[in-house]
């Protein structure tokens, strides 16, 4: 008995094992991790593993607040006008940033698993859950910082995690405390922007072609109403890239339907659904959302709009300018409408004037008078879309232009010729 209570003694006041030993007297972060990767297997247990994991943190944290403690003493020299300002490691910065978070992580693994009597008793848990918490708008500068320099992956690195540690148990009871205090200062919903940095941390995932991450972060931002719609616009994108077949295709249009039955007023939702019907030649289901929009919103640009193409990619041209003109009602400086209106009030001028030519080939000056108006409006809308889109950005006017102008003033006039240089 008495050696079975030596043995017991002997495990119970037994000191740091050498792997965790050599851990904490490391003096850099590099040489720390570098021993805890080879030597985790060699801790004796997982209290030695959360030790070791904290000594990472307070490694990271060292250089974290240096170089903070760098930009305060600049700040400083800056507002009292002398003095001379220090380099910062921003870099460094971020980067021990990122290895302090990821390291208390892992502390906070080991740190609350039950002892050998079966007792939970964390003992780093509350320093490592306030230093880092304390630094989750360096995070947020990082990503700022990384979107500036267009660097895609790191940006998405910083927002992701800066949106991760909200939902992170380490930091509950910090984020708790944080609502509290917003709460009781009236401040507003979201005061860290939290939904808008997943929004971000979205999009640059998309950029990095990681899906699921994209996904996930859109999810999160759709729990915000301010940013719900821009992170469904995302998600759609997404959606839509990923279809391959027609049945895909109908079961994804099938989805947005119940999707707008929840969202009836999201224009982007009700346009990807058109878009789907439309290049489905799902044309009565169409008919039948278009009936239905417009019964609450007789003016809808996108009905009219998509009524106008689909009319004028069927020659039916009188519809086509009758759509056109509604739509523009609610969009007068949609250069893409207005060059539909044109080119549809042109080709109904021209038509009318083959008819009148009949086999002479020439347009009686009685039967022109009453086209000419019709090919001065034609004009009149093209000009408008060229005045609106120079640069031909949205819309091709530059032919449609150029035949107005040869019809109305043929084509020696400098006008025509005018018209002429800009079809190419």
């Amino acid at each position: 008995m008495i050696v079975a209570l030596m043995a017991m003694a002997s495990t119970a006041f037994a000191g740091n094992s050498p792997a965790l030993k050599s851990i904490l007297k490391a003096k850099t972060y590099a040489e720390a991790e570098a021993l805890l990767k080879s030597g985790l297997s060699q801790l004796a247990n997982d209290a030695e593993k959360a030790a070791a994991y904290n000594k990472l943190v307070d490694l990271a944290m060292a250089k974290v607040q240096h170089e903070n403690a760098t930009i305060a003493t600049n700040q400083a020299v800056k507002q009292m006008g002398n003095g001379k300002e220090e380099p910062v490691d921003s870099i460094g910065l971020y980067t021990s940033l990122i290895n302090a978070l990821d390291a208390a992580v892992e502390c906070e693994k080991y740190d609350q698993k039950p002892d050998a009597k079966g007792n939970i008793k964390p003992k780093f848990h509350e320093k490592n859950a306030q230093r880092v918490y304390d630094q989750r708008g360096t995070l947020a500068n990082a990503g700022i910082s990384y979107y500036q320099n267009n660097d895609a992956k790191n940006a998405y690195k910083y927002f992701a995690k800066y949106v991760d540690m909200h939902t992170e148990p380490l930091f509950s009871q910090e984020q708790a405390k944080a609502e509290a205090d917003w709460k009781g200062k009236g401040i507003a919903e979201d005061p860290d922007n939290t939904a808008q940095f997943a929004y971000l941390a979205a999009y640059y995932a998309y950029q990095n072609k990681d899906i699921d991450a994209c996904n996930k972060y859109c999810e999160l931002a759709m729990k915000d109403e301010k940013w719900a719609k821009e992170a469904r616009n995302l998600k759609l994108t997404v959606v839509q890239e990923s279809l391959k077949t027609h049945e895909d295709s109908v079961n994804y249009a099938r989805s947005l339907e119940g999707q707008l039955a929840a969202a009836p007023d999201d224009e982007n939702l009700f346009g990807t659904l058109v878009s789907m019907y439309n290049g489905l030649k799902m044309n009565d289901a169409m008919d039948a959302l278009f009936n239905k929009k417009l019964q609450s919103d007789p003016n809808n640009f996108i009905v009219w709009a998509v009524r106008g193409q689909n009319a004028m990619l069927d020659q039916k041209l009188d519809e086509a300018v009758e759509h056109f003109k509604k739509a523009l009602n609610t969009q007068p400086d949609n250069a893409q409408i207005l060059t539909y209106l044109g080119a549809c009030q042109l080709d109904r001028a021209s038509a009318a004037a083959n008819r009148a030519a009949g086999k002479t080939g020439r347009v009686p000056e009685a039967a022109m008078s009453q086209i000419r108006p019709i090919y001065e409006e034609a004009l009149g809308y093209l000009q408008k879309a060229k005045e609106l889109d120079p640069n031909k950005e949205k819309a091709n006017w530059g032919y449609p232009l150029y035949r107005c102008c040869y019809q109305l003033y043929g084509d020696e006039d400098p006008r025509t010729k005018a018209a002429e240089a800009d079809t190419h």
